[in-house]
């Protein structure tokens, strides 16, 4: 028999908070990244190509630095991951470049409605009506943010496009992600690793389709080192690591901190205009997806009292 004591204990142990705060602070991070993409004066392509450049020996020092490595086998394992960041990488930097901060951001977070379809049969995670429910009306909420996007804001549909293409494949690579920090594999190798196999396709990418690789400011480098830091050292590192233990779909969910806080930097730095109704929008993107936070939390408690049982 249990004693409130050792309950209590076991409860501690098991909480997920830690990890839950890691993947906040990801997320927080991520949602910095477009803030210094936009104030780059470069173009995507020489954009990518020194993000990759600065980002890869980092990360591979990251991986030592941890009790990681970067060998054959793990970047086996990292080849279609990689590849899919890859494109990611390209996708999103040309979105940000090519519409509004806020259209860019907020259809990101298509990615955890489309993760609560896979989750189920991926990871045995549960999907309930209500789920359905608010993944609706956020995919709602975004095409409103989308549709309504303000003349004065930089939003081009193209670049919109581009963000739908982005959300999709970095979904896919999410999951893939999940997948293999499930089966073991050490997160900060997997990064080194990723990056590795993306670099391949990036820096190739970046130095042919770019015409002003000599044309970067100090600024611009200064911009180059708080991406590959920010977003990327803790926003793809302490998302990596909290993959491992904390359900997919939360760790999507949790997303939706970041085009909140781009979108409000991007009217603080870059004056970029919001209408009302694509407020209106986001508020119902935020609203759904909170809600989809909340039934999440209810289920994982009650799946922790079960077990303690």
């Amino acid at each position: 028999m249990k004693t409130a004591g050792s309950t209590a204990e076991n409860s501690f142990r098991e909480r997920d908070d830690i990890h839950v705060l890691a993947a906040i602070l990801a997320v927080t991070a991520w949602g910095i990244g477009p803030i210094f993409n936009k104030a780059l004066s470069v173009s995507t392509p020489s954009i990518v190509f020194y993000r990759m450049l600065f980002g890869l020996p980092i990360m591979v020092i990251m991986a030592y630095l941890n009790g990681g490595s970067l060998n054959m086998q793990v970047i086996r394992k990292a080849a279609l991951p990689g590849f899919l960041f890859a494109m990611s990488f390209i996708t999103g930097f040309a979105a940000v470049k090519m519409t509004s901060i806020a259209n860019a951001t907020m259809v990101t977070t298509l990615q955890p409605v489309l993760v609560l379809f896979v989750a189920p049969k991926l990871f045995g995670e549960k999907i309930t009506k209500l789920k359905l429910l608010y993944s609706a009306s956020a995919l709602i909420g975004v095409l409103v943010v989308v549709m309504a996007a303000a003349s004065t804001s930089g939003a081009h549909l193209n670049g919109d496009l581009l963000a739908v293409l982005n959300v999709i494949i970095w979904t896919t690579y999410f999951v893939l992600s999940k997948r293999l920090r499930n089966d073991g594999i050490h997160s900060w190798s997997f990064l080194a690793a990723v990056f590795f196999c993306a670099a391949i396709i990036v820096l190739p990418y970046g130095a042919i389709m770019s015409n002003d690789l000599g044309a970067m400011h100090v600024s611009d480098w200064w911009y180059i080192i708080g991406m590959a830091i920010g977003p990327g050292v803790i926003g793809h590192g302490m998302m990596t690591w909290a993959q491992g233990h904390i359900d997919v779909s939360l760790a999507s969910l949790l997303g939706l901190i970041s085009p909140v806080i781009s979108s409000l930097l991007a009217w603080v730095v870059f004056e970029q205009g919001l209408t009302l109704f694509q407020l209106a929008g986001g508020v119902i993107v935020l609203a759904s997806l909170a809600a989809l936070v909340r039934i999440q939390g209810r289920m994982s408690a009650e799946t922790l009292v079960v077990h303690e049982a």
